[in-house]
């Protein structure tokens, strides 16, 4: 008997020219499952799901990690409610989450972590290219924490990942431990233990999608999502 495909919502801004939430929807595609995008013109909370990918994007609103907001950064209140409410629900259904960049920071925040709103004043050496095209090339290393999920997803200790952020994971949320840093400590990757897969990533593994590495992470999201 053929096994049922599993589906897979996944936020992003309602801005649909985003090479990046395509990529995820590919991602999730060629994992094995069904792609569902949720934006905030179009929320599909009446939708089962079987899993949730939280996308990358706007930094989230500061203050609900009691940060003072930015001067003239235009935040995306509607974006941040909907993915509250989303996160909720797979907590309560108890679903696989995957958090990218973006998504890692605003599950920290709901566990009760906090943010650096910018690593380039807290760590040295952590200046990177903030330009589209340099992104899309540069690449980092990250050590991996032996013993935990991302460590038996990678299986090897140190990989290259991508950088397109200035913002990063300060204090670790309740129930969430470090599984991934930058060797200048910039944290790369969160995730509860207790929990069936419940992380966050900082680095955008849907740009790296072309290494089987990659696939590899993907795959291992949506088995655990297999309903």
């Amino acid at each position: 008997m053929k096994r049922q495909k599993p589906k897979i919502g996944y936020t992003t801004r309602d801005f649909s020219l985003d090479p990046l939430q395509w990529l995820i929807g590919i991602s999730i595609r060629i994992s094995g499952a069904i792609p569902l995008r949720l934006h905030p013109k179009s929320p599909k909370h009446d939708t089962q799901i079987h899993g949730l990918i939280i996308g990358g994007g706007t930094d989230l609103y500061p203050a609900l990690y009691e940060i003072d907001p930015k001067p003239n950064y235009k935040y995306d209140h509607a974006r941040d409610a909907l993915e509250i409410e989303w996160l909720k629900y797979a907590e309560q259904q108890q679903l696989p989450v995957l958090g990218i960049c973006r998504g890692a920071q605003l599950m920290n925040v709901r566990h009760g972590g906090s943010l650096h709103p910018d690593i380039s004043k807290v760590y040295e050496n952590a200046k990177y290219p903030a330009n589209a095209i340099a992104q899309i090339f540069f690449r980092k290393a990250i050590t991996i924490e032996s013993g935990t999920l991302l460590g038996g997803i990678f299986t090897a200790g140190r990989i290259a990942v991508n950088s397109m952020h200035k913002q990063s994971i300060d204090r670790p949320g309740d129930g969430f431990r470090v599984s991934a840093r930058e060797d200048n400590g910039v944290v790369q990757a969160i995730e509860n233990p207790a929990k069936n897969f419940y992380m966050g990533v900082q680095f955008h593994p849907e740009a790296l999608i072309y290494k089987s590495t990659f696939r590899k992470f993907f795959c291992a999201f949506i088995d655990a999502a297999r309903p």
